[in-house]
This record gives structure tokens, sequence and C-alpha cells, in this order.
């Protein structure tokens, strides 16, 4: 009975990210246009993570929606299936890195493994992290579909009891974490998603526009995650660091940080 009910529960799974395929969410957000915000992004530098075994570039049309808020948008340089720990190093030398440059620290935002990425870098490099955004990840114990959870410890070489390392690590930073969660994502439901003491945010409803992209490979082109995550950016956040841009002084002005 318990096989059969695994095997059900699989070929569900396949069924629904199969028939939500990437070409549909990217000519659905497309379609979309910029959503409504209440401020600009200024320039902040923005990081965007993907998920296992996806290509950086998947999400340029998710990354153009931020960069017409005003963010400076950076996406990872490699092929999302590379070893956790080492990634994650190298991962941190960029958002350093990224940080320095901009004089101010990095937002980083992160879909499924992407968003297990950017919790870990809060650990590696906190100094140059202000804000950390995770949608449809998986940050307690891994995705429930065995499947793919093991296929990902082999091919990451980390398992997914780890994570629960990951969790407690990052609740000193949870006020800077905001994640994302859809009950129609079969792959990272929300019971896995949420992290104690950050912002989490569960989409209860879909809306009609957004319905042929209730699953975990559409979720992150949802008209209403882009929404969620622009008022995320524009919510201040502790400032981490002395990572911070002076303003030269102009006449009879003071230097203030921006």
């Amino acid at each position: 009975m318990a096989a059969t009910q695994a095997l059900t529960d699989a070929l569900q799974v396949i069924y629904r990210e199969a028939t939500r395929s990437p070409w549909i969410c990217l000519n659905a957000l497309k379609d979309a246009g910029p959503p409504n915000t209440i401020s600009r992004g200024n320039d902040a530098p923005v990081l965007v993570l993907g998920g296992f075994l996806s290509h950086p570039y998947y999400y340029a049309p998710f990354g153009r929606i931020l960069g017409q808020q005003g963010y400076t948008v950076h996406y990872d340089e490699v092929f999302n299936a590379q070893p956790f720990k080492p990634h994650v190093t190298a991962l941190a030398a960029r958002v350093t890195e990224l940080a320095t440059s901009a004089g101010e620290p990095v937002r980083v935002v992160g879909h499924s493994l992407g968003g297990l990425q950017a919790a870990a870098l809060l650990l590696e490099c906190p100094d140059a992290v202000a804000q950390v955004i995770t949608i449809a990840s998986p940050i307690v114990g891994g995705t429930p579909w065995r499947p793919l959870q093991r296929l990902a410890e082999r091919v990451l070489g980390v398992h997914g009891d780890e994570t629960a390392t990951l969790r407690v690590g990052i609740e000193p930073y949870a006020n800077r974490v905001t994640t994302i969660s859809s009950p129609h994502d079969l792959v990272a439901p929300p019971s896995v998603c949420t992290v104690p003491g950050a912002t989490n945010v569960v989409l209860s409803t879909v809306p009609r526009r957004d319905e042929t992209l209730a699953s975990h490979i559409g979720v992150v082109f949802m008209t209403t995650v882009a929404r969620i995550v622009l008022a995320a950016l524009a919510r201040s956040t502790p400032d981490p660091s002395p990572l911070r841009r002076t303003v030269p002084p102009s006449i009879g002005v003071e230097p203030r940080p921006v």
C-alpha cells in the first residue's frame, strides 16, 4: 500500500511539473509586465540563485522584473549541479566582491536549491549579505519527494538532514530572511520551507492569472511572487556591517549613509 501511494505521489509530481513547462513560465512573466511597487531599487545589488539542475539565465525574465525596478541584478555563473559546500564557498567570495564594489551588502534571492545556498551565505559572509529571500526552498529537511532528494544528495554531496544545521545556524539572522512557499508546490510545500523567526509568506490562494504556474518550477515566475519579492526588497533591513556608501558632502550637508 505504501509503495503504491509513493508511486502515485511521484507520478503526480512528475505530471504537475511536466505540464508547467519552463516556456510557459517565461511567457507568462513576460506578458505580465512589471508589477507596481512603492519604491525603486536605486541600483542596490541583487544576486539571483536558481534551482537544482538549472542554468543561471533561466531566471533572466525574473531578473528583468527586478531590473525594471532599479536593482542591479547578478546571476550565478555555473549550472546549478555543483557540490554544495564548495559552491557556497565560491558564491561567498563573489558576494563579498559584489558588496565591496557596490559599497553596500547584497540582497540574495534564491529559488529552490538557490534558497538553501542563499541561506548558507548568511553563515559564510553575514557582513556582505543584507537580506535573503527564498522561494520554494526546502530548508527544513529537504524535499519530501524522495527520488529527487536522493538524486540531489548524490550530486551535491550533502544529506537532507544537514539542513537542520543550516536552519539553526541562520536563526540569529532570521530578521533578514523572507520565505515564500505554496501549498500547490508538491516538491517544496510550506511545511519544509518556513524558518522560525523569519517573515514566512504562504500563498494560500493562487490568482487565476497564475494558475498555470502553480508548481515548483513555475512558482518563481508567478506575478504574485514577483510582487512579494519586490515588497520584501523594498523593506528596510538591518545594517549587517560598515559596508555602506557615504555620499560626499555638499555645501551645508553632512555625509549620510545610503
